[in-house]
């Protein structure tokens, strides 16, 4: 199923928007580095069962990539790509009508204190959805929050296999 490919105004705009935050013990360059390397994303992300990108890591907007996760597989281009502080990407197409416009943010804020590292990521996912889906928001709310919250906590064992 094609997508209309959303730009980051979709954060305004969208019918729904969900998201969650974590607070990661690491150097917010050390988190950036794993999250524009796709290869590293069957390594954190829960259920990614494989990724193929062009380029493998991710430097600007129009990269893309084909991930396949749980029951998806999903056409991504990157839209935002600013080092080392947003990673956002559209949904082109899907094999499962999930949406008709859909947008993925990660946003990365230097929590650092008291000398200790730490990042904030905070996923925002920003979709319109098809009319037959509107009854299900709380389904599929939950459902990609269930999917990104460990995938965000797995994230830092990416971070400290790589030092």
């Amino acid at each position: 199923m094609k997508l209309t490919p959303a730009t980051i105004d979709l954060l305004d705009t969208a019918e729904w928007v969900f998201s969650l935050d974590v607070d990661l013990p690491a150097d917010i360059d050390e988190v950036w580095s794993v999250l524009v390397d796709n290869t590293s994303w069957g390594d954190w992300f829960n259920d990614c069962k494989s990724m193929t990108a062009s380029p493998s890591t991710w430097t600007a907007a129009g990269d893309t990539r084909t991930i396949h996760t749980g029951p998806f597989k999903i056409d991504e281009i990157a839209v935002e790509l600013t080092e080392p502080t947003r990673w956002a990407m559209t949904f082109v197409s899907t094999n499962l009508p999930i949406a008709k416009t859909m947008l993925e943010v990660l946003d990365l804020t230097d929590t650092s204190r008291n000398g200790e590292d730490r990042t904030e990521v905070r996923w925002t996912g920003a979709l319109n959805p098809p009319v037959y889906l509107k009854p299900f928001r709380g389904i599929l709310e939950s459902q990609l929050t269930a999917v990104w919250a460990p995938s965000l906590e797995s994230l830092l064992d990416a971070v400290i296999a790589r030092r």
